[in-house]
């Protein structure tokens, strides 16, 4: 078998099993998402290192940013965290589309992430962290 073939696997539900399972959850989250505003103070616990540093991490504005992308203020998003809105657009399209493949067809190969894109992730979030901490890059802070 090559890599470029589909792993044979077992199953023990429907096939709309696990799509679905996910799929509902991230619905659930979304939905508490739009209803709880993380714009207002308290509505979610604040980021634990920059309560403790001063310094945003990569994730701060996350939560923030898919509140507003959920709310269609990309822009809004964007401010909050660009790296987040400009991660999980493509990621969900990508699973997405990935699980109505699968579901069409049992042959679909399971995605695999390049190994440069698996270097490039943890780099692009270090420079992101280091980046938007700096004199004059405010507008990388939400």
């Amino acid at each position: 078998m090559t890599a470029t073939e589909a792993v044979p696997h077992h199953r023990t539900g429907s096939k709309w099993t696990l799509p679905g399972a996910v799929t509902a959850s991230l619905a659930a989250i979304a939905v508490y998402t739009v209803v709880r505003n993380p714009h207002q103070p308290g509505a979610f616990p604040s980021c634990v290192f920059l309560a403790g540093s001063g310094y945003y991490c990569p994730g701060c504005g996350g939560l923030r940013a898919v509140h507003d992308l959920l709310h269609g203020n990309v822009i809004g998003a964007l401010h909050m965290n660009a790296l987040v809105v400009l991660g999980i657009v493509p990621a969900l399209v990508l699973g997405w589309t990935w699980w109505i493949a699968a579901l069409a067809n049992d042959k679909v190969p399971r995605p695999r992430i390049p190994t440069w894109v698996a270097v490039a992730i943890p780099v692009l979030l270090g420079v992101f962290w280091v980046v938007r901490n700096l004199p004059g890059m405010e507008f990388l802070r939400p």
